[in-house]
C-alpha cells in the first residue's frame, strides 16, 4: 500500500451515500430539494380545477387543447380512411367542447361540496314566523 492509501481523507467527514464531503453545497441543495418534494402533495388536474386560481385555469386550458388535438387526430385518421375532408374539423370542435364540459364538471362538483344546502322559501317562511313550533 502506498502512504496515501493508508491515511484517511483529511477534507472532512463524507456522506455515506456519496464520496463527497459532508459540507458539500450540492449535497445541501439535494437535501433541500428532497425535503421540499416530500412536503408537496401531487394533485390531479381535477383537484387543481376545483381549487381554482392559475393552476385550475391552466388545467381547464389543457383539457381544451388536449381534447381538440386528440380528437383532431382521430378525425384526420377517419378523413384519410373514409376519403372525407370535414371530420377533422368536427373532431376538433368535439374535443374542445368535451374539454370545456370536463372542466365544468370538476368546478360543479367543487361548488356542490363547498356550499351548504339552501333552504326552500317555504322552510324559510315557516322558521321566521314568530311562535312557530315545528310539529305543533
Amino acid at each position: 500500500m502506498t502512504p496515501a492509501q493508508d491515511q484517511p481523507d483529511s477534507s472532512g467527514p463524507t456522506d455515506p451515500d456519496t464520496s463527497r464531503p459532508a459540507g458539500d453545497p450540492f449535497r445541501k441543495a439535494a437535501h433541500r430539494y428532497r425535503d421540499s418534494a416530500r412536503k408537496e402533495i401531487l394533485q390531479t388536474a381535477g383537484e387543481l380545477v376545483e381549487e381554482g386560481g392559475l393552476g385550475g385555469g391552466l388545467a381547464v386550458l389543457l383539457y381544451i387543447v388536449v381534447g381538440a388535438v386528440l380528437w383532431s387526430l382521430v378525425g384526420w385518421f377517419l378523413d384519410h380512411l373514409l376519403g372525407a375532408r370535414w371530420i377533422v374539423i368536427a373532431g376538433a370542435i368535439f374535443g374542445a367542447s368535451a374539454g370545456v364540459y370536463l372542466g365544468y364538471l370538476h368546478m360543479r362538483d367543487a361548488l356542490n361540496r363547498s356550499q351548504p344546502p339552501q333552504k326552500t322559501t317555504s322552510e324559510t317562511r315557516k322558521s321566521s314566523e314568530p311562535g312557530h313550533r315545528p310539529g305543533a
